[in-house]
């Protein structure tokens, strides 16, 4: 039975690796040169999860991770950072294995709603491929850029 619970440590490296690794071919992804990417990319995807009020949750099941999802849901609307699920568990037009898609399950787990407003960071091929699941969802790579505190108050 596949479980949904707040990262820990020893998920870490799943995390950050699935999300830099997903991420590298995304036309979105910057200027960031290949052979620096990792280096760079990783370092930022762990502040990232580091920030207050953000939260990031797995979903798992004995030993293996399934998928994560990483979000501050205390803004208003949500501001997802990244959604990930390891392609063979991604229903992708085969069947169900669940009664929904993980990534469907992810976020509610970490309590968005997909259906209402919410803000996300890293925009992927995925993404735009499923934009019609999140009609309501709003591109918004500067959110994940600067700290909230500063944006809401002008300075970033």
């Amino acid at each position: 039975m596949i479980e949904f619970r707040d990262a820990t440590a020893a998920d870490r490296h799943f995390v950050v690796s699935s999300w830099t690794q997903s991420y590298r071919t995304a036309f979105t992804a910057g200027f960031i040169q290949e052979e620096d990417w990792y280096r760079v990319m990783d370092e930022q995807v762990a502040k990232a999860m580091a920030r207050p009020d953000v939260r990031t949750v797995v979903a798992a099941e004995g030993g293996g991770l399934y998928g994560f999802i990483t979000a501050d849901v205390e803004e208003r609307p949500a501001l997802v950072y990244y959604v990930y699920v390891k392609a063979a568990y991604r229903r992708g037009g085969h069947g169900r294995l669940w009664d929904r898609g993980l990534a469907r399950q992810l976020f509610a787990a970490v309590g968005v709603d997909p259906a209402l407003p919410f803000h996300y960071v890293c925009s992927t091929p995925m993404v735009r491929t499923l934009e019609r699941k999140i009609p309501m969802a709003a591109w918004r790579p500067l959110f994940g850029r600067f700290d909230k505190h500063k944006r809401k108050e002008g300075r970033g």
